[in-house]
Order: C-alpha cells, then structure tokens, then sequence
C-alpha cells in the first residue's frame, strides 16, 4: 500500500515511508508521527470549547496533545496518511481537523482523526472509500461494533510491532472520523470496540 498511518512517539524512532509494493504492505502497520510534532500537557475534552463539534474522546494513559492540528492541511503534514487517503479526504473537500493520540493505554497506542468534508453525503462516501481501502490493504473485515460496519483489523505474525492494528471508520454529519488501535497484542485488539465507544460517546455514528 502506498498509504501508511499509524503513529509511534516518544523513544520510539520514526519509520521511513516505504514506496511501491513494499509501502502498500506497510501500512497494514503503519508510520509514526514526525518528532517535529507537538506534545503538550493534555487539557483533556474538559478543555475543549462547548462549541467545538469536532470532540475527541479523552483516552487518557498517556495522551498527547496536538491541539495545534486545527486543518486537514496539519493532519497531512503528520505523514501517517497515505496518498490515496488523502486524495480521498481531498476530494471530498476535506477542511478542518482535529488529531488525538494516547499511546500508553493497556490496550495499546490510539489515534483519532476527526476531519470535516463538504457535506453529509460526502463523509459517508468518503468513509466508505476509506474502509475499502482497508481491505484493499490486506485487512479483515470485522464487527459491527456499536453499530459502526466499517471496521478492518490485521494481525502480525514473528514478533512484529504493532502485533495487531484495528481500524474503524464512520461518519457524524460532514465529519469523517477514524478511529484506530495498534494492539500490544492479538488479544488486547479484542478490545476495540470498547475504546470506539469512547468515540462514539462524543461523536455518535450517523446510521
């Protein structure tokens, strides 16, 4: 796949994006955040502004803020998309963004991207797309969980990290939202759809 995501942080050295064949199986694990990317004392969804339509569950164990992704354009910069991700987010006239990661949960590192597109109709085709994708990567179709069809999930073999990634996606309103977990192990994956429920809580999946 030439479209890689995943995030890694802290002591962990950053991936290089693989090209070709070699980069589509990549991102069945996915790619790290640059370290140029911020990490700040978390203020938590106590913090957010009442206002703001585009909450991210708080994961807490370890959570990061990137507060300063405010646009698609911030999310792209991160390079845990890949090229055909983000011409999909393009085309569907992907505007402003939210980012969350808590990488120290028992269940493993979770990543929430939250992104607004043109419309209704758009976040849900492009959602759809996303999810396609997913399968076109070599990941499994799971779930339902919590009423979201649009779950993928992988599983390595000898030892590779992540062991296990799970990947949802779902639309609310104009918002695209992906939800994702690299797994400390196959067994520990089993607990996606509770950390998606987190999501759901401040964000429910448009039926």
């Amino acid at each position: 796949m030439a479209d890689a995501r995943t995030s890694v942080f802290g002591a962990i050295a950053v991936v290089a994006v693989l090209v070709g064949v070699v980069a589509g199986a990549h991102a069945l694990w996915g790619v790290p955040l640059p370290a140029s990317a911020r990490n700040v004392p978390p203020t938590g969804e106590a913090g957010r502004e009442a206002a703001d339509r585009m909450a991210v569950a708080d994961f807490q164990h370890g959570f990061e803020s990137y507060d300063h992704v405010r646009t698609f354009a911030d999310v792209v910069d991160l390079k845990f998309l890949g090229d055909s991700e983000v011409d999909a987010y393009r085309e569907a006239g992907a505007g402003a963004a939210r980012l969350t990661v808590a990488s120290n949960r028992p269940e493993g590192q979770v990543l929430v991207t939250v992104v607004r597109v043109a419309d209704e109709g758009a976040a849900r085709r492009t959602a759809t797309e996303l999810d396609d994708q997913q399968l076109g990567f070599g990941m499994k179709r799971i779930g339902p969980e919590h009423g979201v069809d649009r779950i993928a999930r992988v599983v390595r073999q000898d030892g590779a990290t992540p062991p296990a990634v799970v990947r949802a996606h779902y639309a609310h309103d104009d918002l695209v939202v992906r939800v994702e977990l690299n797994a400390r192990s196959a067994d520990r994956a089993e607990h996606f759809g509770d950390l998606l429920a987190r999501q759901l809580g401040v964000l429910p999946a448009d039926g």
